[in-house]
């Protein structure tokens, strides 16, 4: 016979951990998952004339206004702190974005 009494109560250390940290994970992937249905606040966007105007936030208590002037192919950026001040931050050849967003960047690449 086996002389080992096993008490069915009593949990092993190792599954304890385990158990815990299952609990942890589970609570971790619920908080994730909360946030999911949270609505995202763009701005604005508008049209005027040719420009295409958007706003966003930037965190902060500052927001991005972003200028599109398709004439010369060109993004105007904008910061407005608190609502109150207007700061100009730079002005952005398009072509340029993308070429950069795609990797490309502005040197020559050897072949």
């Amino acid at each position: 016979m086996n002389n080992q009494s096993h008490d069915a109560r009593r949990v092993a250390p190792g599954a304890a951990v385990l158990w815990a940290s299952a609990f942890v994970i589970f609570a971790m992937i619920l908080a994730q998952a909360s946030r999911l249905g949270a609505p995202a606040y763009a701005g604005d966007v508008s049209t005027v004339g040719d420009f295409t105007v958007l706003t966003a936030a930037a965190g902060n208590s500052e927001d991005i206004l972003l200028a599109l002037d398709p004439r010369s192919d060109r993004v105007l950026v904008y910061g407005i702190l608190r609502g109150q001040s207007l700061d100009f931050r730079g002005s952005y050849e398009l072509s340029e974005l993308f070429q950069s967003g795609r990797g490309g960047g502005t040197q020559r690449r050897s072949r």
